[in-house]
């Protein structure tokens, strides 16, 4: 039986699934299952994938059924640039506002919820869909990379990545690789490496690996370059200390929802 393995449509998920998808020898042991961030949660904790990278706080619950893949992760050095948060005001001054949200994103809501309580002092009003009225909106991945020259009525437009590394000096992460614990060894030790191959195998053929990506997202080959230089693919010290002091904001940012609600 193949393997069910999580496939994000992101620009910035690309090295991950290069050649894989078009390799005889993978498509008899792999069957990737389209998804975006959220309901890649939905697909653990329902436990309907093998493998696949999950949105960081998916990795804060306590699921006994998967463990992480390696040290595949994505996490943004510096800026995101397909992390943003268009507003009306500056971010500062949204409180009692209505705030739109992607429904593809779990990661990045709560990251902005974070940095609305713990650095902006702000309490919105609530959470709508982007599509309903608000004060400003989060999107995420290629379709901020579309609207990254900004969008009519939305003068202010925050990148949380830049947020959260100017306020912690730390990059962040927004996703990490998991897989199936009762996968047999040699399935694990499979997946490790031929998505360490497809890695490798894309930044050696990255003209290849982006071509589809320049005129669906009006980007030239350069800025994609530059804005995947921008990404860590492989955890190191930095990345797990800001997991680290983001699931202790996490934790206090919902412990004051938890209590506000309560009041």
């Amino acid at each position: 039986m193949k393997l069910q393995v999580g496939r994000l449509p992101y620009l910035d998920s690309a090295l991950f699934y290069f050649g894989l998808e078009t390799n005889p020898e993978t498509l008899n042991n792999l069957e990737f299952v389209p998804l975006v961030p959220s309901t890649v949660s939905e697909a653990v904790r329902g436990e309907k994938i093998d493998a696949g990278p999950v949105p960081s706080v998916t990795m804060f619950e306590n699921n006994r059924s998967y463990e992480p893949l390696g040290d595949f992760c994505i996490a943004t050095v510096n800026k995101s640039r397909s992390i943003l948060f268009f507003s009306r005001k500056p971010i500062g001054e949204l409180d009692g506002a209505r705030i739109g949200v992607t429904t593809e994103t779990s990661t990045s809501v709560r990251l902005l919820k974070v940095l609305f309580a713990q650095l902006y002092r702000v309490q919105p009003s609530g959470y709508v869909s982007i599509h309903e009225p608000n004060k400003g909106f989060l999107l995420i991945g290629d379709d901020a990379l579309r609207n990254r020259g900004g969008i009519k009525g939305y003068p202010y437009v925050t990148d949380l990545g830049e947020v959260w590394h100017d306020r912690t000096g730390l990059p962040f992460v927004f996703s990490r690789w998991v897989v199936r614990k009762g996968l047999p060894r040699e399935q694990k030790d499979y997946l490790n490496g031929v998505i360490t191959a497809a890695m490798d195998e894309g930044w050696k053929h990255f003209d290849a690996m982006v071509a589809n990506k320049i005129n669906e997202l009006d980007m030239s080959r350069a800025e994609i370059r530059e804005y995947l230089d921008g990404f860590h693919y492989r955890l190191g010290r930095a990345e797990r200390e800001s997991i680290a002091k983001f699931n202790k904001l996490d934790r206090m940012t919902r412990n004051i929802d938890s209590a506000e609600y309560a009041g």
